[in-house]
């Protein structure tokens, strides 16, 4: 089906190209020191929730964590001392985007004595000159190797945003931000998340409605550029979920 936009332009919605990646004990990306994702069968009082061995249903445990395991949506309650549910931050489901390209630089640390790999201003401004302004943007990261897809980044110190590059998206517009690193944060910062707390304004005046959407991966054959961008997550009263987005070309 066409659906179309104030200019006359339309996305195809039987079009999706889906940047998620999926939750499976055997595949999918790991962050934070967390384990694979856990599906076993329910099993008690003569019933087991598997048909291959002799249930009448599958009916399974899933255990996850949503910022460890694979691509998930968070809103402010992700650093806040307060409690707030992505469940309510997000009630609108669909936004333009840009779809942006950047090679994280090299920094020397010298609060830790080693080098970082960054996205800084000056990589984003240049990524993004001439572009629309739109309230989200998607950040693929490069180089684009297939491997992101099941790598366990923990202890790995991956690349990350500055506070200044956060700053420069808050300017603007941007509500919604999608990276396929595990964090805008650096893996270990002594918990200063300025990333995070930039993009949020917190704790000075958190901004409920705007998400960061983490460990997505964007295939090569995706080109950049605007899209539509849809979010989905589960309705789960939690400051994170699980979540599935998925661009649509514009198209005229």
């Amino acid at each position: 089906m066409k659906l179309f936009l104030d200019d006359s332009s339309f996305f195809d919605t039987s079009k999706g190209l889906d940047i998620s990646l999926p939750l499976s004990p055997n595949k999918g990306a790991l962050a934070w020191y967390c384990e694979p994702v856990k599906i076993w069968p329910v099993q008690g009082d003569g019933f087991i929730g598997k048909v291959s061995k002799g249930g009448s249903t599958n009916f399974n445990n899933i255990q996850l964590n949503p910022h460890g395991n694979g691509t998930h949506t968070e809103n402010v309650g992700h650093i806040s001392t307060e409690f707030y549910s992505i469940n309510d931050s997000l009630t609108q489901f669909h936004f333009k985007a840009n779809l942006i390209s950047v090679e994280p630089k090299p920094f020397f640390n010298e609060i830790w004595q080693e080098t970082d790999l960054i996205i800084d201003l000056d990589l984003l401004k240049i990524a993004l000159e001439n572009k629309p302004t739109n309230e989200a943007i998607v950040i693929r990261t490069l180089p684009n190797l297939s491997s992101k897809k099941t790598k366990n980044y923990s202890h790995t110190n991956p690349p990350y945003i500055t506070e200044q590059a956060i700053g420069y998206l808050n300017s603007l517009g941007v509500k919604h931000l999608l990276i396929d690193l595990p964090s805008v944060d650096r893996e270990n910062d002594h918990g200063e998340l300025k990333a995070h707390k930039q993009f949020w304004d917190y704790p000075n005046n958190p901004i409920l409605d705007k998400t960061i959407t983490e460990l997505v991966f964007i295939e090569n054959e995706i080109e950049d550029g605007e899209y539509i961008l849809n979010i989905q997550i589960i309705s789960l009263e939690n400051d994170a979920s699980p979540s599935k987005p998925v661009l649509y070309k514009i198209e005229k």
